[in-house]
């Protein structure tokens, strides 16, 4: 990922809550009328793992293995909570779990 990628952002401020996502597509998947794509980034140093993102989109967002820059709004949303005990003090916790979105700005 040496070549630089066109922004969609370019002349465009990024809003509160939106991120740009550059990386590569290392897969796609349809379900219904939502277009599920997963984004691999590069790694910001050799002796790091790249992150891994999905970004749901109307249309495709490219075909695998093409490098891409997309705008995405960010959300999210909790899950059931779960109780956790602490294994030293033996404290019981209640965790939410929160799972975060990223939406292709189209």
């Amino acid at each position: 990922m040496n070549a630089p990628v066109a922004s969609p952002t370019q002349g465009t401020k990024i809003q509160p809550m939106q991120v740009l996502v550059k990386g590569r597509i290392d897969a796609s998947r349809r379900h219904e009328q939502t277009r599920y794509t997963r984004i691999v980034t590069p790694a910001p140093d050799p002796y790091s793992r790249p992150q891994t993102v999905e970004v749901r989109s109307k249309a495709q967002l490219g075909q695998k293995g093409e490098e891409v820059a997309v705008l995405a709004q960010l959300g999210g949303y909790t899950r059931k909570p779960f109780r956790s005990t602490d294994k030293e003090t033996g404290e019981v916790t209640s965790v939410t779990p929160v799972d975060l979105t990223l939406d292709a700005v189209e």
